[in-house]
């Protein structure tokens, strides 16, 4: 295979993988009027880019085409909101160095994201841990992975390649499987389960793909007063390069 070609195929990949990350992104937003069609044209538009496992997606696909939006909202709000059995924040999971440590993971997380330009919107302001602004945010990095590779900035590929590695290793690779795992213990109804069942599969199909070595934590958490706040956590980006698409003013990481 030629350098060219190399190039070609690792940068649709790439793309491939961010498109499933950012249309689970959008699952996990509220369900105002009209996310019910948005989110199942994102996952008509997604293929599943690693081996195996593709049948979660399809399921996914079938699950949120059948549902109704006002389910939706009723068990978005019974999963997710203040009170609820599963908590969408990074921080509300793991062991007593993380919950210990609460302050330095978000001040962490955010790291990441104002590294790439990425700062908390004023209009829609949430904790940086909200699992829809860590997917978006690694769908953001495969954007950014393709678009070096299609016009030969190795720098930037590097740069970007590693961040992603780092964040999938040190944050989103360790809880996703415990909140997924928090929604098929609470019973989450079929559009909601088969999303837990996506993320797992996508997420641990990522790490396999990057060889890293994350500890995940487990268990499902107990409700922390702290993690009561709105259900979305968009970012404004003003450094995205031209060509990484316009996404819908709901997504996490608005651009």
């Amino acid at each position: 295979m030629s350098a060219r070609t190399q190039h070609k195929s690792g940068s649709r990949d790439a793309l491939r993988s961010a498109v499933v990350f950012h249309a689970l992104a959008q699952g996990f937003l509220w369900p105002e009027s009209g996310h019910k069609a948005r989110v199942a044209s994102k996952l008509a538009a997604a293929n599943w880019p690693w081996p195996g496992r593709a049948r979660d997606l399809n399921a996914l696909r079938r699950a949120w085409r059948a549902a109704s939006e006002a389910m939706l909202r009723d068990e978005y709000g019974r999963l997710f909101a203040a009170g609820g059995p599963c908590s969408p924040h990074e921080t509300a999971y793991g062991d007593g160095r993380r919950i210990a440590g609460r302050a330095h993971e978000l001040a962490d997380i955010g790291g990441f994201y104002a590294a790439f330009g990425l700062t908390p919107s004023t209009a829609n302001p949430d904790l940086p841990d909200h699992i829809g602004a860590e997917l978006e945010f690694y769908s953001l990095l495969l954007v950014k992975q393709a678009y070096a590779r299609s016009r030969g900035r190795r720098g930037d590929l590097r740069v970007a390649r590693d961040a992603g590695r780092l964040f999938i290793e040190q944050h989103l690779g360790r809880w996703a499987g415990a909140l997924a795992q928090s929604m098929t213990h609470a019973s989450a109804a079929s559009p909601y389960r088969e999303l837990a069942r996506a993320l797992a599969a996508a997420v641990a199909a990522e790490c396999r793909h990057l060889r890293t070595r994350s500890a995940p934590v487990e268990g499902t958490p107990p409700f922390d007063e702290m993690q009561a706040d709105a259900f979305t956590c968009p970012l404004e980006s003003p450094g995205i390069p031209r060509g990484a698409g316009k996404e819908p003013r709901r997504s996490p990481l608005a651009r």
